[in-house]
């Protein structure tokens, strides 16, 4: 009997949402023209926002990143050097690995280092940072405009300048720029750079992407460069040292020749040993400066492009359908909900 009840009470509420929703949509069907002109005011709000909208090109570059072998080899180059107190080790082999390298490319020192860079674009010489600001107004047009014809490089601006390059900063790396994974399971890393202009957006993603190139190798090689300059040093040291010792001893053995002096030839003998062990020194420094370079060379990252940039570029544009349909169920759902909130209103205030 209760099983009963409750399917009488379930088909009683179904009975009662349906009667409710018919009654709902006759009561909005009466006021069509209310809701038609809302729909077409809908309607022509999403056309006016896909046409006034500008279209926007995508420039994808994808790089690949290699570490180079930092393993066995570097092990063995470190302990020889460390017989002349010099530290070969790898010390930031990650420092720029995985997410770190994203992150690198949008930072602000290699984002505005791109922006100084000299280029051609539709025919004439200019630096990024100047083309930009031709066609973007990025301050109010009360203050009074700011110029970078007097400085080379983003270390010499003012405050002001400084001010005006971080609100560009802001505004290409959280609008335009976009850097990520290809796929979470691959290495291949993927740049994309959205604007209005098709030239400039290939331009600065192939200059941002060689500049952190170039940044993320000097830095990763910056210690081994340091100590192949310190071995450097040091073999040119023990060959000079060398060199005056094998000139002394020739002129003492010499000397000794014409002497019955016992004395004389200990101290031949000993200039002769010095030199020996110099000579023997000399070798090894010269074995690990030559090992030294080539295991500088075999460990030394590198950024390789995949694929870059081609003409025509991805366009990005809103479609016109989408838009439309946006604005006409907007119009719909909110006159259809004002309509309905009134009504019920009325109800409410008449009880």
């Amino acid at each position: 009997m209760e099983d009963q009840n409750h399917i009488h009470q379930d088909e009683i509420s179904i009975k009662e949402i349906i009667l409710t929703a018919k009654k709902w949509i006759n009561f909005l069907l009466k006021r069509w023209v209310f809701i038609g002109i809302a729909c077409f005011v809908g309607g022509a709000i999403g056309f006016y926002v896909h046409s006034s909208k500008e279209v926007t090109y995508i420039a994808k570059l994808v790089f690949v990143t290699s570490e180079g072998e930092d393993g066995g080899g570097l092990s063995k180059l470190s302990s020889l050097g460390s017989q002349f107190g010099i530290n070969l080790g790898g010390g930031s082999s990650s420092a720029f690995g995985g997410e770190n390298l994203l992150e690198l490319m949008k930072s602000r020192r290699l984002v505005v280092e791109t922006l100084f860079d000299s280029v051609t674009l539709k025919g004439k010489d200019t630096r990024l940072l100047e083309y930009y600001l031709s066609r973007f107004s990025v301050i109010d047009d009360d203050i009074e405009p700011v110029s970078f014809s007097n400085v080379k490089t983003f270390e010499q601006c003012n405050y002001r300048q400084d001010s005006l390059l971080n609100i560009i900063y802001e505004n290409l790396t959280k609008e335009a720029l976009s850097v990520s994974n290809l796929d979470k399971d691959l290495a291949f890393k993927v740049v994309e750079f959205t604007d209005i202009d098709e030239q400039f957006a290939k331009v600065f993603v192939e200059n941002l992407t060689k500049n952190v190139t170039e940044f993320y190798v000097e830095t990763k090689t910056s210690q081994s460069k340091k100590n192949i300059q310190l071995l450097q040093e040091k073999a040119d040291s023990v060959e000079r040292e060398l060199s005056k010792n094998m000139v002394s001893a020739a002129v003492s053995k010499d000397r000794s020749v014409f002497s019955s002096n016992t004395q004389s030839l200990v101290n031949t003998t000993k200039k002769q040993m010095k030199a020996q062990m110099l000579g023997t020194i000399y070798a090894e420094v010269i074995k690990n400066l030559e090992l030294s370079k080539t295991m500088a060379a075999h460990n030394e990252p590198l950024i390789q492009v995949i694929d870059s940039p081609r003409f025509p570029l991805e366009k990005e544009e809103s479609s016109l359908i989408i838009m439309l349909l946006a604005g006409l169920m907007g119009g719909l759902f909110i006159s259809g909900g004002y309509l309905i909130g009134r009504e019920l209103y009325r109800d409410l205030m008449a009880e």
